[in-house]
């Protein structure tokens, strides 16, 4: 990685404060969950969706869980491996991104995890965890890496992109062979990554974030919402 693309990227985010505040508070509700009696490694559904999880019946009428199910966990295990792959894919996305946009990013990725979750697994199951929105943090970084490829080092652009591409495989392969993970909440999730990213300026192109970034931003927003009110109407007719 060139000297002046991280001289760039430090001086247009100089903190990633955004990441490690999430991964703490992922950790500080499953230590809650654990004081308070849920158990160390696996946890019912009744349990996880008392304190939150997402399921469609209890959803339709309270949709607040289309959020607090993106900070419960099954298990240790289950936040450990989350924890690990936010921290490792965070902190990259944060710097491309910057604090607010990255934070929107994880955010509506989370949201929409939950909603696609709704359509498949989390109809009749607990559907629970951050990982939709992680995967719209690894969606974030493969649009950057598509689409401006040119303004990225050479060096970065293939070890980076098979990296999240055998993330993602290896996520995906998981969730068709073991039964237990919900993949739809990864796809919405990675798809809603990719499309804002898509719409938004990296703070590293920084002439182009200058000119438009709060415009895109604002954009992503709008069209973000419009499309999750959509999804959650459809849901109802379902």
């Amino acid at each position: 990685m060139s000297d002046e693309f991280l001289y760039r990227l430090h001086q247009a985010t100089p903190r990633t404060w955004v990441t490690p505040t999430i991964v703490a508070i992922n950790v500080a509700v499953w230590l809650l969950n654990v004081a308070l009696g849920v158990p160390l490694l696996s946890p019912s559904g009744a349990e996880l969706l008392a304190w939150g999880g997402n399921r469609l019946a209890e959803t339709h009428l309270q949709p607040w869980r289309l959020f607090s199910a993106t900070v419960l966990h099954a298990g240790i295990i289950h936040l450990a491996f989350n924890m690990w792959a936010l921290w490792d894919v965070g902190r990259l996305a944060e710097r491309f991104y910057g604090n607010a946009q990255f934070f929107l990013i994880y955010l509506w990725s989370g949201l929409f995890g939950s909603l696609a979750s709704l359509f498949f697994a989390g109809r009749t199951a607990v559907s629970v965890g951050a990982s939709g929105a992680i995967f719209g943090v690894v969606g974030a970084l493969l649009a950057a890496i598509f689409t401006k490829h040119s303004r990225l080092p050479a060096p970065l652009v293939k070890p980076v992109r098979n990296s999240l591409l055998t993330f993602v495989g290896f996520s995906l392969f998981l969730g068709f062979t073991s039964g237990v993970v919900d993949n739809a909440a990864h796809l919405g999730g990675l798809a809603a990554g990719f499309g804002l990213a898509l719409i938004m300026a990296e703070r590293f192109d920084w002439t182009l974030y200058r000119r438009q970034g709060l415009a895109r931003a604002l954009i992503a927003m709008v069209v973000a919402a419009a499309l999750a009110l959509t999804l959650w109407r459809w849901l109802g007719y379902r």
